[in-house]
């Protein structure tokens, strides 16, 4: 599976088999106010101050870019950078967040970044004294984001993750005016993987425990195993019942497994398990009755599952799981 460089957790990037590239880019531009509005609490004894920018800015190569890399440079387009300041100052501490587009010669970008504004990170005694702790007209942080259009098919799915830092002209305002920074990360490509599907999508009964391709499902109400399994249709939706509990048995173990379930009374909790019966990963249900919801379990060594609905109707149109390496 893809690692996600936005939501990706400690345990999935340390299974990832991923390719790093530097990414090392100059930004210039410009950044103008489109709203201001100043907030304050009573109750806290607090003000603040609300600034959306418009920032717009050139992304060049700089000397330590790859040359996958270099084909990142173009055109930064970030509408709605919303920051808090304390104080109700723009020259105060403040922290920002922000969708961004990154338009470039092989598709666009579109990722989020989020960080501070008005800090100084890089002082005394850690560092060599370049900036003071109160530093204005400076915001860094975190950008991650993914190619949504490629033309070239190779560059789909790519990703980008770097730390970001920009001066502008602070003011009491929020800032506006001429920007320049830096952007260092890398971009991310994930090794291919050969995921496996089995979906649900007629209606039928079969024996119990099913056996579909690499999986073997067994289904059981209150009193133990259900006479049978079933393909169900309720509500334009289609998929196996499972009932009160599910155990979903995987011939290979697997890395990650997503399983796609909707609900129509109380929502379902999936455990995935090892080969030693440990709990590698759990995941329960959000999504409102009656909308197809996609649960994605990962961990190494999954060979079994179990679905629990205690009001029962749950419905899994679809499962995928990508065997282990």
């Amino acid at each position: 599976m893809a690692f996600n460089v936005c939501d990706g957790r400690p345990e999935e990037l340390a299974r990832g088999v991923l390719c790093l590239d530097e990414l090392s880019k100059d930004v210039k531009g410009e950044l103008t106010i489109i709203d201001l509005d100043d907030h304050s609490c009573k109750k806290l004894d607090c003000r603040t101050r609300v600034v959306e920018h418009l920032l717009r800015a050139e992304v060049t190569s700089h000397r330590c870019d790859s040359e996958l890399g270099k084909l990142f440079d173009g055109q930064l387009i970030i509408r709605d950078l919303t920051t808090v300041f304390a104080g109700g100052s723009g020259l105060r501490r403040g922290i920002h967040a922000a969708r961004f587009q990154l338009r470039t010669a092989i598709g666009i970008v579109s990722g989020r970044m989020s960080g501070m504004t008005n800090e100084g990170t890089h002082r005394e005694p850690a560092f060599k004294g370049c900036q003071e702790c109160g530093d204005v007209g400076v915001m860094e942080g975190q950008m991650c984001g993914r190619v949504s259009r490629a033309k070239d098919p190779a560059m789909r799915g790519l990703q980008l993750t770097a730390a970001y830092r920009f001066a502008f002209e602070p003011d009491e305002k929020g800032g506006n005016g001429g920007l320049a920074g830096t952007i260092e990360g890398v971009v991310v490509r994930t090794c291919d993987t050969t995921k496996d599907c089995l979906m649900f999508a007629v209606v039928d009964t079969s024996t119990n425990p099913r056996v579909a391709g690499a999986l073997t499902i067994e289904t059981r109400d209150t009193t133990g195993p259900t006479a049978d399994t079933s393909v169900a249709n309720w509500a334009s939706v289609t998929g196996l019942r499972l009932w009160h509990s599910s155990t979903i048995k995987l011939a290979v173990p697997a890395s990650s497994v997503e399983i796609t379930l909707a609900r129509f009374a109380t929502p379902a909790t999936v455990t995935a398990f090892d080969a030693a019966g440990g709990v590698v990963a759990t995941a329960t249900m959000a999504a409102p009755q009656q909308v197809p919801e996609t649960l994605v379990l990962s961990a190494p060594g999954i060979v079994e599952l179990l679905v629990e609905s205690p009001s029962d109707e749950i419905l899994m149109p679809q499962i995928c799981w990508v065997s282990q390496n």
